[in-house]
């Protein structure tokens, strides 16, 4: 049998929920304003995501470069260390270039080349240091000179550098590279490994 008292509250329930009052959907005004929230904050999180990729692109790059001048001060202090005698410059004066005498009897030379490619792509003067040697009958003291063809390079990005000759044994070199973005700067000491022939 049916309980009309379960019907009547069946009844009252749906009677309840018809209401005009009540509201069963969001209006477009509300949808419209919930997009713009949602696009508000996705803009924001892809912006915070993009600034920390963006800064670690730029933190890769100087780690690369910090990379590369380590590497070119190695080579330089390799390079120094085969000298047995400084040429040009003389003790106390400042170059941009480096002449030395090796052990096979060679004169080495370390020069600056202007580096035309990169200095019009960051807008910089950059050089490359350049390699080159020669054999010491070839050598003119009174016209030092070099062949580009023969040279290779040990540098790259290269702003300035300068060597100083503190004594006859010890060179001062001070580089500074660059970047579009940065520049970064070294100093260091060589000693020559052997000053020549033991008596």
């Amino acid at each position: 049998m049916i309980d009309k008292q379960q019907v009547k509250a069946f009844l009252t329930t749906i009677e309840s929920e018809s209401r005009p009052g009540r509201r069963r959907a969001f209006s477009l005004l509300e949808v419209v304003v919930a997009v713009g929230l949602a696009t508000l904050f996705s803009a924001m999180v892809f912006r915070m995501f993009s600034d920390s990729n963006s800064s670690q692109q730029r933190a890769t790059a100087d780690l690369n470069m910090q990379s590369r001048v380590l590497t070119s001060q190695n080579r330089i202090v390799r390079m120094v260390r085969e000298g047995t005698d400084f040429i040009i410059p003389e003790i106390g004066e400042k170059s941009p270039a480096l002449f030395f005498a090796d052990f096979d009897g060679n004169i080495q030379v370390l020069y600056q080349e202007k580096d035309a490619a990169l200095s019009k792509s960051t807008g910089k003067d950059l050089y490359k240091l350049m390699h080159y040697k020669v054999e010491v009958k070839k050598f003119n003291i009174g016209s030092p000179g070099f062949d580009p063809k023969m040279s290779r390079v040990i540098a790259e990005n290269l702003r300035d550098i300068s060597f100083l000759i503190s004594n006859a044994n010890t060179v001062n070199v001070t580089a500074s590279f660059a970047t579009e973005n940065r520049d970064f700067q070294t100093m260091f000491e060589v000693g020559l490994l052997n000053s020549g022939e033991v008596e």
